[in-house]
């Protein structure tokens, strides 16, 4: 029993700890006005800050006060397990996975992992099944509640039963609010009180080593002399190397794909400052792990396992000893730290499976009945609160069913349910970031093997470690974790293969045909005429109907999609091309009623223009591409990924309309001016200046296509239909804004504008206006936008400046 003064010093102490918490949130939650914001956040943390944030997340309640009773019961074998060859397995994964994770990660700003994986392999339905299986993160937060339940029930001499209703509410009531922002403020403040009390509970025993380690292992061992030995054979979980040594370290490597953990890299705003944060964690880290050392203490402190006579539980074991070991100062210090060892990961926990509920379950499922842009954002915030609610009242049911039925300790109940999910995530995470080409049922069958393998072993008592009262999870999901590995790297050498010979078959596609290259007006330009070589423009039949003219030159295992601007061809990308061919895959497409493709009466909008690339790369088997637009086929391609995210890497836009904002008046005064008979009627020398208008210094080799136009317009049927096209292309511009819906395209994008683009803004109808302005106005919506500006360029950036633009796509795309 805590004394009275105690008590109250308890109490007084938790008020003042939660008004600052408070503060705190509140100054986070004033930054968060998306999932995106809740999931990953918004504000520029230092890598120290993110590092200790880390650091409080992964060593929790379980390594504060859980795990030190599993060592306080069997010894010197569980402080090996959970001390020292987990801690390294967890070292060697952030090392191994955090870099690439970082880079794969901002791929699609995965706010969730189940989004991350459904995005990395395409599969909607993928993404939905983590998304479910994430429900399983739920025993984690159980494991911390209690835990936390059992410290205050015994510093407040309270039921545990009231004291754990008054955490749930308090802790996931902050949480609706302030999501990644506020917790890094949290997670750091608890960091700096949890380091302070590690120090204070390995002190906590320093009198036990007056006659050095040995005389330390002498008093363990007139205990029970298994408490001495690096193995228990009469322990539920250290009973040999197997479990100690072997399963802790698979589980100490695969530990580190919980998503509150591999995702927290993703807060780094620049890859610099990786390094300082590995460091930083693992430092803390080390410190926090040692921790567990003082379940050795408080078995020397309680030997036979029983305070006041009362048999003491195994999870009470750590609370018991702080609150009879310590005077009230100190004492008070210990539980605050302690407290903030579970709100850590608890933070953590709420915010990634609230977020993974909403946006990987609740998103696909009703998401197309919220709106879009703002709208959207604003109702899946206010979701993600709903589902916070819920989750606390479930972990309150859950929790006090641990804190009165135990299975020995909530830790197994735990470890059973979150070991299941991370088996399950390992290999499509290991594959996804050092595998570039992988067929989806090679993660597909991995996943779906572990969860069998896990709890068929668990729930089927398979093997000889599995008949005891206990079972330890550790050595099911290392068997699950090995099953999934096998099944997984079987599946993707056999389907390999067949992937490289599809992806050689493509070019000879019967629905493909050679076609003769378009004409060449310009002799002065070799890259165009290296271009227009026969070998490498086809045609293919789409389902809309259209006959579709392309080229398609390079190898490489991506595969970069160029969609050209207004008025504009495939063309337009022959400076680039050349360059990026050696590398890349590089196909370019005339739009229908541009260049060789048909000319039929289509609505040319952008939906139509999006419909006709997803059907476009849908044929010719593009797996996620990396999708470029330049101009108008900038919108397009935004509209594109907003229909379709999953089916793309990346996204590179240059110059893009969308950007500029237009209101009613602008939009009629545009609907007005572009008609087909003016522009028919538009002479030769406006015609010139048109083109010009496109570049900075208007460069020889873009000749051809004033060539070609002048060539257009001699062939009055061609022109005709020409003219008619393209008001229709800017009223569907017009007609299907994309920048409201900007802050739901999570996919890493690339923006270019040339600093002296003449055509962005419309300087007659935002004369107040500046690239620069609409630029970074439109790249700050996007949730994961790198924008740059190109000196002494215009608006034909990629023909103008291709080598700058090259440098800066082959840097995005590395």
């Amino acid at each position: 029993m805590a004394s009275q003064e105690l008590v109250w010093a308890t109490a007084g102490l938790l008020a003042l700890y939660g008004a600052a918490i408070l503060f705190f949130v509140i100054r986070g939650a004033m930054r968060t006005t998306s999932i995106a914001d809740y999931a990953l956040g918004s504000i520029q943390f230092s890598p120290v800050v993110v590092g200790l944030s880390l650091a409080a997340s992964m060593t929790s309640a379980a390594t504060f006060i859980i795990n030190p009773g599993f060592i306080a019961l069997y010894g010197i074998s569980g402080l090996l397990a959970f001390g020292l060859v987990m801690p390294i397995g967890i070292y060697l994964s952030l090392i191994v996975l955090t870099k690439s994770f970082r880079k794969h990660g901002a791929t699609v700003k995965a706010l969730t992992m189940a989004q991350w994986i459904g995005k990395r392999y395409g599969s909607k339905q993928y993404a939905l099944f983590f998304g479910f299986l994430s429900l399983l993160l739920i025993t984690f937060i159980v494991l911390i509640c209690v835990g936390l339940t059992k410290v205050l029930a015994k510093a407040l001499n309270a039921e545990e039963l009231y004291v754990l209703i008054g955490l749930v509410v308090f802790v996931f009531g902050y949480m609706m609010f302030g999501g990644a922002n506020s917790m890094v403020y949290t997670n750091t403040i608890q960091a700096v009180l949890m380091t302070i009390v590690a120090f204070i509970l390995l002190g906590s025993g320093y009198e036990h080593f007056s006659d050095g380690v040995k005389g330390f292992l002498d008093k363990l061992a007139a205990v029970d002399p298994l408490l001495a030995s690096p193995v228990n054979p009469e322990s539920f979980l250290f009973r040999d190397y197997f479990e100690i040594v072997f399963c802790s370290l698979i589980v100490g490597i695969a530990i580190v794909c919980q998503p509150h953990i591999i995702t927290k890299s993703l807060l780094l705003k620049d890859e610099r400052d990786v390094n300082r944060y590995l460091l930083t964690g693992i430092l803390v880290e080390t410190l926090f792990f040692s921790v567990v050392l003082a379940g050795l203490y408080a078995r020397l402190r309680f030997p036979d396992l029983t305070a006041d006579g009362a048999p003491i539980s195994m999870d009470g074991i750590i609370p018991t000893y702080v609150v009879t070991e310590f005077p009230v100062m100190v004492g008070l210090v210990v539980i605050l730290g302690l407290i903030s060892a579970g709100l850590s990961t608890l933070e953590g926990l709420i915010q990634s499976l609230s977020s993974t509920i909403t946006s990987d379950i609740i998103d696909p499922v009703l998401g197309h009945k919220l709106g879009a842009g703002h709208t959207k954002a604003k109702r899946l915030v206010a979701i993600n609160k709903i589902v916070i609610v819920i989750l606390a009242a479930i972990s309150i049911a859950l929790s006090y069913e641990q804190l009165i039925h135990p299975s020995l300790s909530v830790g197994i109940f735990a470890q059973n349910g979150v070991y299941a999910y991370f088996s399950a995530a390992f290999v499509p995470v290991l594959m996804g970031i050092f595998l570039k080409e992988v067929p989806r049922q090679a993660p597909i069958a991995a996943s779906l093997t572990a969860v069998f393998v896990h709890f068929g072993i668990y729930y089927g008592r398979i093997g000889w470690y599995m008949q005891a009262e206990v079972r330890n999870p550790a050595v099911a999901v290392t068997f699950a974790i090995l099953a999934s590995l096998l099944v997984g790297g079987l599946v993707y050498l056999w389907l390999r293969p067949k992937e490289g010979k599809k992806a050689a078959a493509r070019p000879k596609s019967p629905q493909q045909s050679v076609a003769s290259p378009p004409p060449d007006s310009s002799a002065t330009s070799s890259a165009m005429a290296l271009a227009q070589a026969s070998e490498w423009h086809r045609f293919i039949d789409l389902p809309n109907g259209t006959k579709v003219h392309y080229t398609d030159r390079g190898k490489g295992r991506t595969t970069l999609l160029m969609v050209h601007g207004l008025g504009s061809n495939l063309k337009a990308w022959d400076k680039v091309i050349p360059q990026l061919s050696s590398d890349y895959r590089c196909v370019a497409l005339d739009l229908p009623g541009y260049g060789l493709s048909d000319k039929g009466d289509y609505p040319f909008d952008i939906p139509f223009f999006a419909e006709t690339l997803l059907q476009f790369k849908e044929a010719l088997k593009l797996r996620q591409p990396v999708l470029i637009g330049h101009s108008m086929g900038g919108q397009t391609s935004i509209f594109t990924a907003l229909q379709a995210q999953e089916h793309f890497a990346k996204l590179i836009l240059l110059a893009p309309a969308g950007f500029e904002r237009f209101n009613s008046t602008a939009r009629e005064w545009l609907r007005t001016f572009y008609k087909p008979a003016l522009l028919r009627a538009t002479p030769v020398h406006q015609i010139e200046r048109n083109f010009h208008a496109n570049f900075h210094q208007f460069p020889a080799d873009a000749q051809f296509m004033i060539d070609e136009r002048m060539a257009l317009r001699a062939d009055t049927e061609a022109y005709v239909q020409y003219c008619n096209m393209i008001p229709r292309c800017v009223l569907g511009m017009l007609d299907h804004p994309v920048f409201d819906r900007l802050p739901d395209l999570q996919l890493p994008t690339l923006v270019l504008y040339g600093k002296e683009d003449a055509l962005i803004p419309n300087k007659m109808i935002n004369p107040g206006l500046t690239t620069e302005k609409v630029a970074r106005e439109g790249a700050a919506q996007l949730p994961n936008a790198r924008l740059f500006f190109v000196s002494k360029c215009g608006h034909f950036i990629q023909w103008e400046c291709a080598d700058e633009v090259v440098a800066h796509i082959r840097a995005f795309l590395k």
